[in-house]
């Protein structure tokens, strides 16, 4: 990706209007996608701050309100010269030496600066006063004794104008890159990358530490001019260890020639490294302050270098969404599968006759009686109506029982498959990481609370819908009177009952008492609707208690389909797209 500025010598000091355009498009842009990044869950991370996906996101965010957005509103305001380094480096020191005056507080007590000390030229007050950078920071003011207590708590930036500072460029005294407060740690990482500009503070025993060359590495990386100091220098070891850490800095695409040395110095009784030794450093940024062009110069170069980093970072997010949305469609997937298979294991059981094994086949047997009905079947069917109907006459409601039979049995077909179905759910849920995010935000584990109430609520919804089509079927007076003659709940076990009396499951002995009493229950209802009519009837009973069933077992996977639908992000994914895209193409049209 080319610049998006020319940072070249020759690049006059107000932006032409074709970079304001630009300008103003890339900052649409990076909004869209700042308010993207904000709403983007990532279950890997969970809730933890520190995992790296989570880092990673709110640096991004970060990058684009504290730097991104800012410097593209005005490549001519003020640098940001960040002072950051390790716990004992010295940098509230070299700031307050470099203006000499108390602009830090420098103490032997860790951490010392808890909160970021901006000073700043009154000139440019403006640029510093409002949120134009570091928007979430709250600015606060404060002299003297003030100024300790100000140093205390989170979510501030101490604001010090000093004449001392020359207009152009700000010093901004960071908290320690490896401060044992981990809101330190975090807000000073936050504040390099605000920068247009990095004074790096180490010293001779710590300067290859692997955490402050993470950093410079990053540095390198954005093309972010940076200016090392080397601090307390033991006498005789600059000649070692002075051309090594230029050899760092050269390796790792850092200027070697910005590199200034500080000796082991007494300071003087104000508490400030003596004038000589920070001469040069000082000059360099009066120098730099003085010159517009150079300045913008860095900061289009700063901003070239930090929004190729955000594309890479964002690339980088893009690349797990994609990948956790992948999981999640696996994972819509697997609970389809697996209701779909127990709603396939419920319609199997209501269709293989097992239903009419066990307490269904006796409670039907005592409701149609044996050895005299089953033999007189050869004779008149109004004659076995009447043996049915002089059944029910003076004695126990039968066919209550034979009904309260089939709610039981369909009640434990579906509490058993929607039960196993949950469970199995969860396991493949727990063998992965997108899924055990997903458990935490489940309702509840396992099947739903209430499963039994809805089971036995769904079987009484079907046994009404049959009395309803009964009903409807037998309108006609003739009709009517036959079904009065025996009861309609009767006549719609009769039905139920002839519903589940497939042979397919059944053998030896179950074969002839079900298969046959069956036979009873399908002429008489033949004598009072048609045969016809009495096979359609009985096609229109199954496929209610099958849509009935997947009503039921559909419910019971919601749970599991409206949490992952809850943690998919199509928008965002496609949001991110563009955008990297959009940055992709520009740097190869550059």
């Amino acid at each position: 990706m080319a610049a998006i500025f020319d940072p070249g010598p020759a690049k006059k000091t107000n932006q032409s209007a074709e970079d304001s355009d630009y300008a103003a498009s890339i900052t649409s842009s990076l909004d869209g996608l700042r308010n993207a990044l904000e709403q983007t869950t990532l279950l890997s991370a969970g809730t933890a701050a520190t995992h790296p996906s989570e880092v990673l996101r709110i640096k991004s965010i970060h990058q684009i309100s504290d730097y991104l957005i800012p410097r593209l509103s005005n490549l001519n305001a003020p640098l940001l010269a960040v002072v950051g380094g390790s716990t004992g480096s010295g940098k509230s020191t070299l700031v307050n030496s470099l203006l000499q005056d108390q602009i830090s507080i420098s103490s032997a007590v860790r951490p010392t600066t808890r909160v970021p000390v901006l000073a700043h030229n009154p000139a440019d007050t403006a640029w510093f006063d409002d949120q134009r950078i570091l928007p979430d920071l709250r600015r606060v003011q404060a002299e003297g004794a003030e100024r300790a207590s100000t140093t205390a708590g989170k979510g501030k930036v101490l604001l010090t104008p000093n004449s001392r500072v020359p207009a152009g460029i700000a010093l901004l005294d960071a908290p320690d890159i490896d401060s044992i407060s981990e809101d330190n740690r975090a807000l000073s990482a936050q504040l390099l990358n605000a920068a247009d500009l990095w004074i790096f503070v180490t010293t001779a025993n710590r300067y290859a530490d692997a955490l402050p060359w993470e950093l410079l590495t990053e540095a390198g990386v954005r093309d972010i001019t940076v200016f090392v100091v080397l601090n307390r220098v033991p006498p005789g070891a600059d000649a070692e260890i002075a051309p090594d850490l230029r050899r760092l800095l050269a390796e790792h695409q850092l200027d070697p020639s910005r590199l200034h040395v500080i000796p082991e110095v007494v300071l003087d009784a104000n508490g400030f490294i003596p004038a000589e030794f920070v001469q040069d450093l000082r000059l360099w940024i009066e120098s730099l302050a003085s010159d517009a062009q150079e300045r913008q110069r860095i900061a289009a170069q700063t901003l070239d270098g930090a929004l190729k980093r955000t594309t890479a970072d964002v690339g980088e997010l893009l690349a797990e969404l994609r990948d956790q949305h992948q999981q999640l469609e696996d994972l819509t997937q697997d609970v389809e599968h697996r209701f779909g298979l127990a709603l396939k294991r419920a319609t199997d059981a209501l269709n293989d006759g097992a239903l009419l094994r066990g307490e269904i086949l006796t409670r039907w047997q005592d409701f149609v009686g044996t050895g005299d009905l089953l033999r007189g079947i050869e004779g008149a069917v109004g004659r076995v109506r009447d043996r049915i109907g002089s059944f029910f006459s003076g004695k126990p409601p039968a066919e209550r029982r034979v009904e309260q039979a089939i709610e039981t049995g369909l009640h434990t077909i579906f509490v058993s498959e929607i039960t196993s179905a949950c469970k199995d759910t969860e396991l493949v849920w727990k063998n992965t990481p997108t899924g055990q995010a997903l458990l935490e935000n489940l309702p509840a584990a396992g099947p739903a609370a209430d499963l039994e109430e809805r089971a036995a609520t769904c079987i009484r919804e079907w046994q009404n819908d049959v009395l309803s089509m009964i009903r409807q079927e037998g309108s006609g007076k003739r009709k009517s009177a036959r079904i009065a003659a025996i009861g309609v709940n009767s006549v719609a076990v009769i039905l139920m009952v002839v519903v589940f009396a497939s042979t397919a499951g059944l053998t030896g002995i179950e074969l002839g008492i079900a298969g046959g009493s069956a036979v009873v229950g399908q002429k008489l209802l033949e004598a009072i609707f048609g045969e016809d009519a009495v096979r359609r009837m009985a096609a229109k009973a199954r496929t209610m208690l099958h849509n009935r069933a997947k009503e039921l077992i559909s419910n019971s996977s919601s749970k599991y389909l409206d949490t992952i639908e809850t943690n998919e992000q199509p928008e965002i994914i496609s949001q991110l797209t563009t955008f990297v895209r959009s940055q992709g193409q520009k740097g190869q049209h550059s």
